[in-house]
Parts: structure tokens; C-alpha cells; sequence
């Protein structure tokens, strides 16, 4: 075996993908309890890899691989905990700091450096991953064998380039040269995975080796690559946008945007959807393609079809191609219209602080029944709950497939 190549795996690794997607990440965990609580047989995650909100779900994940029945209770937990006015605290320092913000400033030279800008305080969020997340355990379950390698993805600021942060307790395997990506293979710390879920100019940059990092989700929101990269021939992947299946809802969407104009807010919302969309089933259609081709070539050429492609190819290092399989779920509801019910019923009469009294504003009227802005901010117990409690029933309605998976 040559340098920075991996061995085969014997069995299938199951891959997990989790997306970003703000306050949209509670329904991951819920999908996840699921599986936990109600999948009679094991259901261990090889390959775990996530960007932005499914970054910080993942890392817990990694870390806590070795006791899979407790984690996602207490994951649950701490995201019923979240507070609205804590996430998104808007003081004195932040309007001082405003114009430098806005309109750039040099940086000291100092080492101790270690996120710039932002229009909100983050240390309620840093806090958060810092210490409810057990950094060595993923050392720990990756040397024992509870884990096989996990990655997070951020966008280096200066660039613009995805970066893939990976953890692996052996040799990297071969990766391709990938346009505008960078792969670093590193020991993953909470700074690694606040610059992969620091949204741009809203949360500050993070510096890791020197560098600054933002979102991950801004180029690559659903990193389904890296888990086949390393070395996942099953994925489960969470997406964490809703598949309009209903002709008639959307329908009722394009009348009520014949009569009234769109605001701000709605627009931005829907760009966000639309964005993650794109990405996600532009991944998961290259795959289909590729099952497509590989099962019309071992009919043709035989079974070893994908064993001789591999050989031909310069970087491949032999490795074979193979199907992959993929289960994705995602919310069976509109989770703008969640959030818009949600903040209808409670006018987040709890909350004082700058993000709730512009959330309260962006609901007046009842012409648009769905927010999907705030169902990305939304970080309100009532809503978080809501989200895992879909997640835990949509994961129940794919039992099979996902017992199917794990098989």
C-alpha cells in the first residue's frame, strides 16, 4: 500500500452528511434520535461530515461516537436550551466597532488573534462549542476505531476557496484535485468548526494557521464529496430544505405573489433555499449518473468494470469505483411556514433583544404565510423543538430505508 493511500474497508462504510442551515440544524437532530432510539441494530457512522450548523452537530457526533444511545439525548438537550436574545446579543461593542466592520481596518500583528468583525457578540455560540463538545473524544474514537474520520468545510476568506478540514486517526486516502478546494488534514479543534458555521459579517471571521475563515455552507452546503472521499460507500444525508411536492401549495405561493410584491426578507429567504438546493441535488445527481454508468459498464464489460476505469486513471492509485448508495431525508414541511406559525403564535413575547424586534416587524400582515430568513435565525425553544420532533416523525416514515442502510 503506497503512501496516503487507504486500505479497502471490508465492509461498507455508512457515511453521515449533515447540512448547514442555521436553526434549521435542529431537525438533524431529531432525524437522528430517531435512528438512535429506534433502529434495533447497529447503527454506527463511519464517515461523518458536515458544514456550517451540521459542522457543530457533527463535531459532537465525533466526539461522542463511543456512547451513540446517550448523544443525541443530550444533543437534544442543549438545542432546547438555545436562547434568541443569547445567539444574537447586539451591544455598545458591537456599535463601536460597526464602521470597522463595514468598511475594513488593519489588524494588529499579534498571534493571539482569533476572530475579527461580526455584527453580533458570538461568545454565546463559541461558548457553546467550545465546552458542551468533548475535543478528545474524537481522538479517542477515531484511535479506537468508533470513528473512521470526520471533515468540516469552510470558505477561507481571503480566497473564497472551500477548505475540507479532515480528521483521520490513520493516512489520508487519495484525493482528487478538486477545483477551488483545499484539503487540509489536521487534528480538528472548536476554531475549525466555529469558521465553518461563522456566517459572513453577521457572526467574525475565525483564524485557523493564520488564515481567516467563514460560513462553509457558501460553496459547499451539503459536503456529500468528502464522505465519499473518505472512504463512505453508503450515505445518509439530511437536508435541511423542503421538497414542495404539492403543485397546489406552490401554486397558492405564485397567486399570492401576483397581487403583492415580495418583500426583502421573503426574497432573501428564498434565495437561501434556492442556493442549497442547487448544490445538494447537483451532488447527488453526479451520483445517480455514475451508479448509471457503472451498472451499464459491468454489463457490458463484466464485473471488474470499475477496477479497470480506476487502473486508467492517473491518481485513482487503483482504487475501484463503486456504487453508492443514498438515503437522503429532508423536512416533509415548509420550515418558513413553520417559523412563520411559531412566531405568530408566541410574537416571541420573551425575547427583548435586536433580532426578535425585527423578526416581530418582518410579520406584519398575513399575506405571505412563511418565513424562510427567519427559519434559518429562529434559535427559539418552540421552534427547535418543533424541528426535532419533524425530523424524529420523518425519519420514522423512512424506517425501512434506514434500517435498509445500516443492513
Amino acid at each position: 500500500m503506497g503512501a496516503g493511500e487507504a486500505e479497502e474497508p471490508e465492509e461498507p462504510r455508512v457515511g453521515l452528511v449533515l447540512s448547514g442551515g442555521g436553526a434549521r440544524g435542529a431537525y438533524e437532530v431529531g432525524v437522528l434520535r430517531y435512528i438512535r432510539e429506534r433502529i434495533k441494530r447497529s447503527c454506527d457512522f463511519h464517515v461523518i461530515t458536515g458544514s456550517s450548523v451540521g459542522a457543530i452537530n457533527g463535531s459532537y457526533l465525533a466526539a461522542t461516537a463511543d456512547r451513540p444511545r446517550a448523544q443525541t439525548r443530550t444533543l437534544a438537550r442543549v438545542w432546547s436550551e438555545l436562547d434568541l436574545d443569547q445567539m444574537y446579543r447586539f451591544g455598545w461593542s458591537q456599535v463601536r466597532n460597526l464602521p470597522q466592520v463595514l468598511f475594513g481596518r488593519n489588524l494588529p500583528h499579534t498571534d493571539r488573534i482569533e476572530t475579527i468583525g461580526g455584527l453580533v457578540d458570538s461568545t454565546y455560540i463559541e461558548a457553546f462549542v467550545r465546552d458542551r463538545i468533548p475535543w478528545n473524544g474524537m481522538r479517542h474514537n477515531l484511535a479506537r476505531g468508533h470513528l473512521h474520520a470526520f471533515a468540516c468545510s469552510a470558505t477561507e476568506l481571503a480566497t473564497g476557496t472551500t477548505t475540507v478540514f479532515v480528521q483521520t486517526h490513520g493516512p489520508m486516502p487519495p484525493w482528487p484535485d478538486d477545483p477551488g478546494q483545499r484539503v487540509v488534514h489536521t487534528n480538528i479543534t472548536a476554531a475549525h468548526t466555529l469558521a465553518s458555521a461563522a456566517i459572513p459579517v453577521l457572526f467574525p471571521a475565525v483564524r485557523v494557521d493564520g488564515h481567516y475563515f467563514v460560513d462553509g455552507s457558501l460553496r459547499q452546503n451539503t459536503p456529500v464529496r468528502p464522505a465519499m472521499r473518505l472512504g463512505a460507500s453508503r450515505l445518509l444525508v439530511i437536508g435541511l430544505r423542503h421538497e414542495d411536492a404539492d403543485e397546489q401549495a406552490a401554486e397558492r405561493s405564485r397567486e399570492r405573489t401576483k397581487k403583492i410584491f415580495p418583500n426583502a426578507v421573503f426574497m432573501g429567504g428564498k434565495l437561501l433555499d434556492s442556493l442549497m438546493l442547487d448544490k445538494l441535488e447537483a451532488d447527488l445527481g453526479r451520483i445517480t449518473r455514475m451508479n448509471q454508468l457503472l451498472e451499464a459498464g459491468q454489463k457490458m464489460y463484466g464485473p471488474d468494470f470499475g477496477q479497470k476505469i480506476a487502473e486508467a486513471i492517473p491518481g485513482r492509485k487503483g482504487r475501484p469505483y463503486l456504487p453508492m448508495e443514498v438515503l437522503l431525508i429532508r423536512p416533509s414541511q415548509n420550515l418558513g411556514e413553520v417559523a412563520h406559525q411559531v412566531i405568530r403564535k408566541s410574537n416571541l413575547r420573551r425575547y427583548s433583544g435586536v433580532m426578535a424586534r425585527w423578526l416581530r416587524r418582518t410579520m406584519q400582515g398575513d399575506e405571505m404565510p412563511e418565513n424562510d430568513l427567519a427559519s434559518y435565525v429562529l434559535f427559539d425553544p418552540d421552534y427547535l423543538k418543533t424541528l426535532m420532533h419533524l425530523g424524529y416523525h420523518d425519519a420514522e416514515a423512512r424506517h425501512a430505508d434506514i434500517a435498509a442502510l445500516f443492513g
